[in-house]
C-alpha cells in the first residue's frame, strides 16, 4: 500500500482582543447619580464575566449603557461578552459603536479581529490597516492582519506583519509560532525551526509550537526528536487529538504499528469525526495484517468525508488483497474521480 503523503495544515492561534477593565465613564453630560450607577453596573458585569456568567454580564452592561449611552468601555466589553457566546454580528455592532465614539481607539483592532473569526478576510484587513495607522505601536493589530493575510494566501505581506508584531513585542510567542508556520509552508525549514523554538522559549506551555517542532523533525527524518516534541505537546494538552495523530504517524513510519494504532485510537476517541486518523489507523491495521479492521477504518473515513479520495484508494488496495477486484476497482475509480492521481495507475494496470 502506498503510504499517504502527509498533509500539514497551518493552524493560526488567535487570542481575544485586549479586555478593558473597570474605569470611570465620561460624566460630562450625565448626572452624577446616573454615572455612578452605570459604573457600578459596569464593574459588576466584569465580575459576572470572570465567573463565566455571560448572560448576566450582558444584562448588567446593558443597564450601564442605558444610563450612559456614551460609555465607550461598556460597549467594548459587551462585545467581548457577546463574543464568548458566539454572537459575532452583535459584537461587530458594538465595536462599530466604539469606533464611532472613539475613532482613534482600539475598536478597529477588535472589529478586525471579529471579521477574521467570521472569515471575512478583506474587511478584517481593511479595519486592521486603519488600526495600525491609528496606533503604529499595536503589536496585536499587526499580528491579526498577518493572520488575515495568511488566510488570503498573501504570505509576503503576512511575514512583513509578523515581523513588525515581533519587533514591537519581542516575546510574542503566538506570532513566532504563526510566522514559523508560514515559513514551513514556504519550505524555509531552518528559519521556521528557529521561530518555533522561540515560541516555546517564551511560552513553555505552548503545545502547538511543540507540535510544529515535531512536524519539522519528522520532515527532516529525525523521528526520535519528532516523538519527543509530539509527546511534549500532549503532556501540555492531553486532548490534543491532532498531536496523537501526528505521533501515531511517526510511530507507523518507524514500524511501531501497535503504538501507532494506540495513538490513533486516542485521536478518534477525542474527535470521533477525525477522518484523517481513521484513514491512518486503517493503514496501520493493514500493515499489522488486520484487513477487516483496515476496511472498517477506511469505510468510516469515507462515511465522515465522502470526498476523501485517499481513503477510497487505500480501501481499494485492501479489497484487492481480499480478492474483491470488483470492489477494488470501484474504489480506485472513485479515488481517481476525486483527484487522487495514483489511483489511475491501479485502474489502468488492474481494472479491465
Amino acid at each position: 500500500m502506498k503510504k499517504k503523503k502527509t498533509l500539514f495544515v497551518i493552524i493560526l492561534f488567535l487570542g481575544l482582543p485586549l479586555f478593558n477593565y473597570a474605569q470611570d465613564s465620561d460624566t460630562a453630560k450625565r448626572s452624577m447619580k446616573d454615572a455612578q450607577l452605570a459604573n457600578k453596573l459596569y464593574n459588576e458585569s466584569l465580575g459576572c464575566f470572570n465567573d463565566k456568567k455571560y448572560p448576566e454580564a450582558i444584562s448588567m452592561v446593558n443597564k450601564a449603557i442605558a444610563l450612559n449611552p456614551q460609555f465607550i468601555n461598556a460597549y467594548y466589553n459587551r462585545a467581548c461578552f457577546r463574543l464568548q457566546m458566539n454572537g459575532l454580528d452583535d459584537a461587530i455592532a458594538d465595536f462599530t459603536k466604539v469606533t464611532s465614539l472613539q475613532p482613534g481607539g482600539s475598536g478597529f483592532t477588535a472589529r478586525g479581529y471579529i471579521y477574521l473569526l467570521k472569515k471575512d478576510y478583506q474587511k478584517s484587513v481593511d479595519d486592521l490597516s486603519i488600526a495600525v495607522v491609528n496606533d503604529p505601536e499595536s503589536a496585536d493589530a499587526y499580528y491579526y492582519r498577518a493572520c488575515a493575510y495568511v488566510l488570503q494566501e498573501k504570505n509576503s505581506q503576512a511575514l512583513a506583519d509578523f515581523d513588525k508584531a515581533i519587533e514591537l513585542k519581542p516575546d510574542y510567542a503566538i506570532a513566532y509560532n504563526d510566522r514559523g508556520t508560514v515559513k514551513m509552508k514556504l519550505n524555509e525549514l531552518v528559519s521556521a525551526k528557529s521561530d518555533f523554538t522561540k515560541a516555546v522559549t517564551f511560552d513553555p506551555g505552548f503545545a502547538a509550537a511543540f507540535n510544529n517542532l515535531g512536524t519539522l523533525a519528522e520532515l527532516s527524518g529525525d523521528f526520535e526528536s519528532a516523538l519527543e516534541n509530539f509527546t511534549a505537546a500532549l503532556k501540555i494538552q492531553p486532548d490534543y487529538y491532532s498531536a496523537f495523530n501526528d505521533r501515531g504517524r511517526v510511530k507507523h513510519t518507524t514500524g511501531d504499528f501497535a503504538g501507532a494504532i494506540e495513538d490513533y485510537n486516542k485521536a478518534v476517541t477525542i474527535k470521533p469525526d477525525y477522518f484523517f486518523a481513521f484513514n491512518n489507523r486503517g493503514i496501520s491495521r493493514y500493515m499489522s495484517g488486520d484487513l477487516n479492521g483496515a476496511i472498517a477504518d477506511f469505510t468510516k473515513a469515507i462515511e465522515i468525508n465522502p470526498k476523501y479520495g485517499e481513503a477510497y484508494l487505500n480501501r481499494g488496495v485492501v479489497k484487492e488483497m481480499q480478492r474483491d477486484m470488483k470492489g477494488a476497482c470501484a474504489d480506485w475509480n472513485k479515488a481517481f474521480e476525486l483527484g487522487v492521481q495514483a489511483a489511475g495507475n491501479y485502474v489502468n494496470n488492474q481494472c479491465h
